[in-house]
């Protein structure tokens, strides 16, 4: 199964698709979503955002920020992102 993730910085949209999983780093260590999770929202510590998207893993480095799960969608507001590129 499958689920949305948007991560948001305040200058831009810097991913938006369907992912099959997604561990973030919690301020009380990393935790994982994967589809029909529980609503949440939680502050999100520095550290990496790792993403599946058809069997292969991709990291997003976070500086901070905040995270809402709720109905199969998962938006992360992060202070700022940065690509592996």
């Amino acid at each position: 199964m499958s689920f949305q993730l948007k991560i948001i910085t305040p200058e831009r949209l810097v991913f938006e698709g369907t992912v099959d999983s997604v561990r973030l780093p919690g301020l009380d260590g990393d935790f994982g979503v994967l589809d029909n999770h529980a609503a949440l929202i939680s502050g999100i510590a520095i550290g990496a955002l790792q993403y599946d998207v058809n069997g292969q893993r991709k990291s997003i480095k976070l500086d901070g920020g905040f995270v809402e799960v709720n109905d199969n969608q998962v938006s992360v507001l992060a202070d700022s992102a940065q690509l592996p590129e």
